[in-house]
């Protein structure tokens, strides 16, 4: 009993160090999407949230709304526009299988950076 005890505890503590590992959001890592922008959006702690056609993934700037964006002006420079972004590759524990939803780390709109983290 206090072997599946231990066992449970070490394997728990494991799973929460492997979670904190800060994700590498340099351009090495990071992977390309180009789409048109389906939907823009708020969600979770102030992120902006690019929703792009024919994709079952969203894509977030983490706390875009506290580092310059606006959702209005978001709306109206991003709707229905093509746009290159890439998001950080990224692995947890927690979801070991993937996510449906993708950290931006750079995203272009008409050859112009409108955010990086590179």
């Amino acid at each position: 009993m206090k072997k599946s005890v231990y066992f449970i505890v070490i394997t728990i503590v494991v799973l929460i160090v492997l979670a904190l590992i800060p994700v590498d959001t340099s351009k090495e890592n990071s992977i390309l999407v180009v789409g048109k922008v389906k939907n823009v959006s708020e969600s979770g702690v102030k992120d902006l949230v690019i929703e792009l056609e024919n994709s079952k993934t969203l894509y977030y700037i983490n706390r875009g709304f506290e580092n310059g964006f606006e959702i209005k002006k978001s709306k109206n420079e991003l709707l229905g526009e093509n746009v290159v972004l890439y998001f950080a590759k990224n692995w947890t524990p927690f979801a070991p299988f993937g996510t449906t939803s993708k950290h931006i780390t750079q995203l272009s709109l008409n050859d112009k950076v409108i955010y990086s983290e590179f």
